[in-house]
């Protein structure tokens, strides 16, 4: 091998990153020209540049200790810049000036290099000269301590315009390279001013736990794991108060611990944080109903992966937990009160009352917007509500007053929120919604089967007609009667067409099926007949309807966003979110309405194209099938 080309790099003991400069000229410039000498030496072959070696092939000697010495010192008393100098201030545009490839090609990274190695370097002109595998891993090695110093000399060449800039910094480096940083030591200047004119970033490792937390004794719950092991990288910061910039002061970056991969990285703490306009999304989506893992996984999905979102689903729980605490920091029902109060600002026609107990707790509310008032005065001839809905975390019936518009689409016309289920307060609540409708009352009320309700109903609309709803009488025969009877009993439900029939059917029903077990309920039922039996009520006006599946779809829809564990004001924000729902669709058929008309198809073509005028696509298509059974029947 022609020794003339060759260069013998010998690399005994090269430190971490992890020193201090000395207080020499040279300490933010470079290394110097001068000889170095001492017990910790690399000899580095031939560079491109030729910065570390002569053209001859001479060795390079770097002195580490001169690099390890105490680099504390102060600009602000030893450097005064000029217009001449080569001093330049960087910001945080060049926090990834330390990429790049090596001046050598092909040299991996290898975290221990100890003892002495000898490479042997391959000749740039020679197609006989040979490098062996282990020739090849020294020589790797040596450019990762070349390039581990240079890495060392630009951090600490580095200037930021605010300490904020610093830690963005370090930060940054630190997601890099699989750690997490905390702020530690802050100092601050004598004069009047006070401002922080030194701070000092630590690897989240460094230091230990308290020996006191270390035992059981006292602790319900399993002790968290350890995290801490005396690490000792950090970086520190100083202020040059005559120039206005900070600077490294110093540096090291010697981990005593694993460093996380690039998966792992995003669950680090200083690496976990939720911008503003990520919060303001959150909560705008918590607002409309979204449930927090769909959030999430919507957020993950958008930035293509875990790592780009930011923040963990921790951190969004605690977020959304954070946000709820604050507004309802007053108490759930106050900061209630206080919502229907900012609306009523707002709206001029909103109406809203309460009432409290005697320990001033809220015992009773109804609301209702402009809109609703004016859907009741067009639609209000069938109103339907009933009592069954109870997901809050107060158990507290939540009743919502629904209607039928003109598309035969579900309407609201006001909502409740109630503490019991007595006869007085139904009483004191349809009390409420006669004042909130301007004493308007309907034609007809369909509701559940609550006794207290029913004697509400009479005492406050003694002269309208009343319903149970179907589906409940449905249920509750399914439990009391035999499978057998079924039948026979849904004949009287729908099908009884006067109260001869009727009465002539029931007691051919109780000589075939009434027992011991079924004879209460039979009793009772027999009572309320006039509510339930069709022959009672052919000539009340019901606009098609036997149940209150109207309130029903509504509780439903509120139920898929909602469980039992929810506030008041949760409660009232999601339903707010379906009346917008059901206000959409409604507007949607408005326009279906009006920029359309539908096909006439019978024979009656002339009554099909007035009809088309008159009647909107809901109701026309009711009028057809009419006609078409009247064909037929024909």
């Amino acid at each position: 091998m022609d020794e003339t080309m060759s260069v013998v790099c010998e690399v005994e003991n090269v430190p971490g990153i992890g020193v201090h400069g000395d207080e020499s000229d040279n300490s933010r410039t470079g290394l110097g020209n001068e000889s170095l000498s001492g017990r910790e030496n690399i000899f580095v072959g031939s560079r491109s540049d030729n910065s570390m070696s002569s053209e001859h092939g001479m060795e390079a000697i770097i002195n580490m200790d001169d690099i390890d010495n105490d680099y504390e010192r102060d600009i602000s008393d030893d450097v005064e810049l000029d217009e001449n100098s080569n001093e330049e201030i960087f910001g945080l545009e060049n926090v990834y000036d330390y990429y790049g490839e090596s001046d050598m090609e092909n040299c991996f990274y290898d975290e221990s290099v100890v003892g002495k190695h000898y490479v042997e370097a391959k000749p740039s002109n020679s197609n006989e000269s040979h490098v062996d595998d282990g020739d090849d891993a020294n020589l790797s090695q040596a450019c990762q301590a070349e390039d581990t110093i240079e890495l060392y000399m630009m951090i600490k060449e580095m200037t930021f315009p605010s300490e904020e800039a610093a830690f963005e910094f370090y930060n940054s480096y630190a997601n890099d390279n699989g750690f997490s940083i905390r702020l530690d030591k802050v100092r601050y200047s004598k004069k009047i001013t006070k401002h922080r004119r030194y701070r000092r970033f630590l690897c989240s490792r460094e230091g230990e736990r308290d020996p006191k937390l270390m035992t059981e004794e006292g602790h319900s719950r399993r002790l968290r794991p350890l995290s801490r092991c005396n690490c000792e990288a950090h970086m520190t910061v100083k202020l040059n108060e005559k120039l206005g910039f900070w600077y490294v002061d110093s540096f090291d970056d010697k981990h005593s611990h694993t460093l996380a991969r690039a998966d792992e990285t995003p669950f680090l703490w200083s690496h976990r944080k939720i911008r503003d306009h990520q919060k303001a999304e959150i909560l705008a989506m918590g607002a409309a109903g979204i449930r927090k893992h769909t959030i999430m996984d919507s957020m993950i999905s958008r930035s293509g992966w875990y790592g780009g979102v930011g923040y963990v689903r921790r951190d969004l729980y605690n977020l959304c937990g954070k946000e709820k605490r604050k507004l309802l920091a007053k108490g759930d029902a106050a900061t209630t009160i206080g919502i229907m109060l900012s609306r009523k600002e707002k709206d001029p026609s909103f109406y809203f009352d309460y009432d409290l107990d005697e320990e001033g707790r809220l015992k009773r509310m109804f609301w209702c917007d402009s809109q609703s008032v004016q859907d009741y005065e067009d639609y209000g001839d069938v109103l339907v509500f009933n009592s069954t809905y109870k997901m809050n975390r107060y158990r507290m019936p939540f009743i919502p007053f629904v209607g039928l518009n003109n598309h035969r689409r579900t309407t609201v016309f006001g909502c409740a929120i109630v503490s019991d289920e007595k006869e007085e307060t139904y009483v004191w609540l349809l009390q409420t919604f006669l004042k909130a409708m301007c004493q308007k009352k309907p034609l007809s009320v369909i509701t559940d089967a609550d006794s207290a309700m029913i004697r509400a109903i009479r005492t406050v609309f003694p002269d309208v007609w009343h319903r149970i709803c179907s589906w409940h009488v449905e249920k509750n025969m399914k439990i009391h009667l035999s499978h057998k009877s079924l039948g026979e009993f849904r004949s009287m439900l729908y099908y009884s067409t006067s109260i001869a029939e009727f009465e002539q059917r029931w007691q051919a029903f109780l000589k075939r099926w009434k027992t011991e077990n079924t004879e209460i309920w039979l009793r009772r039922m027999y009572r309320k007949r006039h509510l339930w039996a069709a022959a009672f009520l052919t000539e009340g006006f019901w606009l098609g309807m036997k149940s209150n599946q109207r309130s029903e779809s509504l509780n439903s829809c509120l139920h898929l966003h909602l469980d039992g564990e929810m506030t008041l004001v949760d409660m009232i924000l999601h339903y707010e979110n379906c009346i917008t729902r059901i206000r959409e669709n409604e507007a949607h058929d408005d326009c279906t309405a009006s920029q359309t008309l539908p096909v006439p198809v019978t024979s009656c073509r002339d009554l099909e194209v007035f009809a088309t005028h008159v009647f909107t696509p809901a109701n026309f298509y009711i009028l057809q099938l009419d006609l078409r059974l009247v064909r037929y029947s024909g």
